[in-house]
């Protein structure tokens, strides 16, 4: 296993996902916009070792560190902040589109699920994930075939109207 800086250790923390291809991509972009070098300094060398772990391994070690890391200091930035507030509730990491991914603010969907994978012939996620997506409404009806397929449950439910979630039963049909 690879050992990490305290820098490096306080990058992955804040990094939103757990798989390395995730990961990877947003280490990237922080390495391609930012103008402090220590912090792309402390990128290149993360993604060097990143690259360096299988996917396994990667996804390992970023959990790990955002189930146990703890910051040196109270939390400064927005993005320590919230990796504090998701360890702290103890929720679970899910999958898929990030509460505020741009997929929401599309105006075709409709939809919003949190929904767990039951099956490997799922078409989305690999089984035993929890995953949330925002859905149009063809997606929303494809959703719902395969809950009936018992590829995967539904959780929970919003409807999405311009980027705004309304929780509830769609219509009483969960």
């Amino acid at each position: 296993m690879i050992t990490l800086t305290e820098d490096e250790k306080r990058m992955v923390f804040q990094l939103e996902g757990c798989h390395r291809y995730d990961a990877v991509q947003e280490i990237a972009v922080l390495c391609r916009y930012t103008r402090d070098h220590d912090i792309k300094a402390t990128a290149e060398n993360l993604l060097k070792k990143l690259h360096e772990l299988s996917e396994d391994d990667c996804r390992e070690l970023i959990c790990e560190i955002q189930r146990n890391y703890h910051l040196p200091w109270k939390a400064r930035t927005v993005g320590e902040m919230i990796a504090v507030a998701r360890q702290e509730s103890g929720a679970r990491k899910l999958e898929g589109h990030d509460i505020m991914a741009l997929e929401r603010f599309d105006p075709e969907v409709t939809h919003m699920i949190v929904f767990d994978v039951l099956s490997r012939e799922s078409p989305v996620g690999d089984k035993g994930e929890r995953m949330r997506l925002f859905l149009t409404e063809a997606g929303y009806k494809k959703a719902l075939e395969n809950q009936d397929r018992s590829f995967i449950r539904i959780l929970n439910y919003a409807k999405v109207s311009q980027g705004h979630l309304r929780y509830g039963q769609p219509d009483g049909e969960l």
